[in-house]
């Protein structure tokens, strides 16, 4: 929560915060911007910043009434709070002595300008400025402007203050006075296009900043996504200043009227946002499994008790059965949710859970091996045979304490974890021939258990040794590191760059496969251990890693993920409607963009492309259907190479998702408005298999198929966001700049460790988890030797 210390008026709709910030306040540069999130129903907003007071550890900002969310922040008065301030975010502006400069800011632009003015000035240079408005109630900040002006012509449209006219004939007056070197423009998207153009006629560069449409402000979406120079770049990340010869203008405009129609509507129900339940995003509870009860009172067992396969009671239960009686019984089906009906529901869960009865049959399943080999597939280590072994006789809280002994999100894996792919796969019923052993169903039964009961356990910990360590991103590489370290007794800090815990885990996992209140009850376990989580803080941005040390921390572990979304570079590509799943996920996952009580748009489509084949490209569909519409899954393969789980796959065919294989889109058309109306799909065959052993998908020629759509979610990867590496000084980057570690998960900076996505370029949730589980084990060595 961030407190407004100061707020003025400058006319009807244009108002001034002073807002306290102390960390972006210190790291802020002239040109940077921030995302600002009103309250708890809030879109993701981005503001320029206009000024900053390090002393009193405030930033300022100028907000003009334009947009529900613009309302709602000129509402609030001193002494209120914004419910979240992240930043400084974008490149700053690249002051240099460049001799004579213009300054041009159009109405509001005059604010992110100033900062500007003010450092140009200060490195030498002389510098004119123009400030223009449609009128007199529109310049503003005109005595700080002059204060770091040589110069100052002021342009009026209606000619009610300085000249009559526009802010390129100021530019053409000082054009004609003298030399100019540079031209910086800032104000509406027409204003920069016509004062780039002026600034050409005199072959003078302009550097302009644009405000586009975000979400995350971080690169994580794409949604700020503009073809500059013919190449597409992401205004957050490559920006937000550009040579303004580079912009594709009419792109530009189009895309910042994406949700034009939305915003209005959301305007003419302002009251309703206002009036609604503060807190929406989610399930507020977690349905019960079952109506479950142990057979036998909880037991007070240790760990090494529970975990020991010679105990007495583990004995009892191998000679309770004969092995050839464990391999005749079927392997349990999950109950779910019928098709037709679960198709409407994004928040309830596809897959219900096993009852008692159900969980105990299978646990029976298990033969207790010597050699338990599914151990060896765990990327977590968890001791599968003892917490299976606990359910089975009737013990799910003592089953949930050995998965916690290891695992840092038990009911999180249960749901979520390809077990097929890993520990499933690894079984001994499937070398002779039988269906293996559902360990995922029954993590999942025993955590759900834990949870519903009341008796969440705290696994032991270690007295505190008094070591700072920083966790950087909260997704399930850093929970899992993070676990493991605070049970080793370090002071544990986690810093997230959203304004909630739980990164992908949140926005890109949707509820029907995850809910949110699972992700919480894990998290809330973590923090009653002792870690700590600070929301709204980008390491590299908000804070370095270099002031992180000089605060004490020993050990920095870096789990940012790989969210940086991937496109085609096809021809039509960002047009309108045209999203990453990462845009299109955390809009209604994490914005909950959905519920029109909240405050993010999203356009309501009838035909949706989904592009991909794997467990995002699935989450895509299967949320554009429960959403009301049409969903065609295109993929350039056939379904066999499809990466995604058969589960999911299953799910989706089952709820009416169309699958379109062996077909991959090459263009897209728009249309009038700049919105997708049509996607061009090239007809495929397979051929060789790639490098990784699949079939490469291969045009066939002169064939392709024309579909009708409004709305195409592209799902073809990510790739790792540098925006943490490249800002930590001394660290070795491997491909597509993940950070490159040894097998210590150490990177080339000593105190700096890495796992997750942002060290293989993308990953499950549990070799995630694996790879912080790794990391905390080194780190915690390293640091203990010293």
């Amino acid at each position: 929560m961030n407190k407004i210390v100061r707020k003025e008026q400058f006319s009807e709709k244009v108002f001034l915060f002073e807002i306290e910030a102390p960390l972006i306040a210190k790291s802020r540069k002239a040109g940077n911007f921030v995302i600002v999130r009103v309250d708890k129903k809030g879109e993701r907003m981005p503001l320029t910043i206009a000024g900053a007071d390090i002393e009193k550890g405030t930033i300022t900002l100028v907000v003009q009434m334009v947009g529900l969310s613009s309302k709602k922040l000129c509402a609030l008065n001193v002494g209120d709070y914004v419910a979240d301030v992240v930043g400084p975010l974008g490149n700053p502006t690249r002051i240099e002595k460049y001799g004579t400069v213009v300054c041009a800011g159009g109405g509001l632009g005059v604010a992110p300008m100033l900062p500007i003015i003010q450092a140009l000035k200060a490195a030498g240079n002389r510098v004119l400025s123009v400030m223009a408005g449609r009128s007199k109630d529109l310049i503003i900040l005109e005595d700080k402007v002059r204060e770091s002006s040589d110069e100052v012509i002021i342009m009026t449209d209606d000619g009610s203050y300085g000249e009559k006219g526009v802010v390129t004939v100021g530019m053409e007056k000082f054009f004609e006075q003298e030399h100019v070197d540079k031209v910086f423009a800032i104000g509406p998207p027409i204003m920069m296009k016509f004062s780039n153009l002026t600034a050409q006629k005199h072959n003078i560069p302009c550097e302009v900043s644009l405000n586009t449409i975000m979400v995350d402000g971080t690169g994580m979406c794409g949604a700020c996504r503009l073809t500059i120079g013919g190449k597409t770049k992401f205004v957050c990340i490559d920006g937000p200043e550009f040579d303004g010869a580079l912009v594709d203008w009419d792109e530009m405009f189009k895309r910042m009227g994406t949700f034009k129609r939305e915003e209005q509507e959301e305007l003419a129900h302002y009251e309703e946002h206002l009036a609604s339940p503060s807190s929406t995003v989610g399930s507020d509870s977690v349905a019960a499994t079952t109506d479950i009860v142990m057979d036998d009172d909880p037991t007070n067992d240790t760990i090494e008790v529970l975990t020991d396969n010679k105990a007495e009671w583990r004995q009892e239960l191998r000679k309770s059965m004969k092995p050839k009686e464990r391999m005749a019984i079927q392997r349990v089906v999950m109950p779910e949710l019928d098709p037709v009906y679960r198709a409407t529901t994004r928040l309830e869960e596809v897959n219900t859970g096993l009852t008692k009865e159900q969980a105990l049959t299978e646990a029976k399943r298990c033969l207790d091996c010597p050699k338990p080999s599914c151990v060896e597939g765990c990327p977590v280590n968890v001791n599968i045979p003892s917490f299976i072994k606990n359910i089975e006789r009737g013990q799910f809280l003592a089953a949930a304490k050995v998965l916690k002994d290891t695992s840092a999100l038990p009911a999180v894996c249960g749901r979520v974890c390809p077990q097929e792919k890993q520990c499933e796969s690894k079984c001994i019923h499937l070398k002779n021939g039988g269906q293996a052993v559902a360990i995922g169903y029954l993590e999942r039964f025993a955590a759900d258990f834990e949870r519903e009961s009341g008796n969440m356990s705290i696994p032991e910990i270690a007295p505190s040794n008094g070591i700072k360590i920083a966790v950087v991103g909260s997704g399930p590489s850093g929970l899992s590191f993070a676990g493991d370290m605070v049970k080793k007794g370090y002071d544990v800090y986690v810093f997230e760059a959203l304004h909630e815990i739980g990164g992908v885990l949140k926005y890109g996992i949707p509820e029907f496969r995850l809910p949110n209140a699972i992700v919480d009850v894990e998290i809330n376990n973590l923090a009653k251990m002792g870690v700590h989580f600070q929301t709204d803080v980008i390491v590299g941005k908000t804070i370095s890693v270099d002031e992180l040390e000089a605060q004490g921390f020993k050990g920095i572990f870096v789990g940012s993920g790989a969210g940086l979304p991937n496109f085609m570079n096809i021809p039509g590509e960002n047009a309108i409607n045209i999203m990453s799943s990462n845009e299109y996920l955390t809009r209604v996952n994490l914005m909950d963009a959905a519920n029109p009580t909240t405050d993010t748009p999203l356009n309501p489509a009838k035909s949706v492309l989904v592009v991909g084949g794997g467990n995002t490209a699935m989450d895509s569909c299967r949320t554009a259907k429960r959403l009301g519409a049409d969903v065609t899954l295109v993929y350039r393969r056939s379904e066999v190479e499809m990466p995604a789980r058969l589960e999911e796959v299953k799910h989706a065919k089952e709820e009416g998702i169309r699958f379109l294989t062996l077909h991959n889109p090459i263009e897209y058309i728009a249309d009038e408005q700049g919105a997708v109306k049509q996607a061009v799909l090239q007809v495929m065959e397979l051929g060789e298999p790639d490098a990784s052993g699949r079939r490469s998908p291969i045009p066939v020629e002169g064939k392709t198929v024309t579909l009708d759509v409004d709305q195409v979610i592209v799902a073809v990867g990510v790739s790792p966001n540098p925006l943490v590496p490249k800002s930590i000084k001394g660290l070795e980057l491997g491909r597509k700049n993940t950070i490159a570690v040894n097998d210590d998960m150490q990177s080339s900076r000593p105190t700096v460790f890495a796992g997750g996505d942002i060290v293989r370029g993308g990953a499950t949730v549990i070799l995630a988890m694996g790879d912080g589980r790794r990391a905390a084990a080194s780190m915690d060595a390293k640091l203990q030797a010293k």
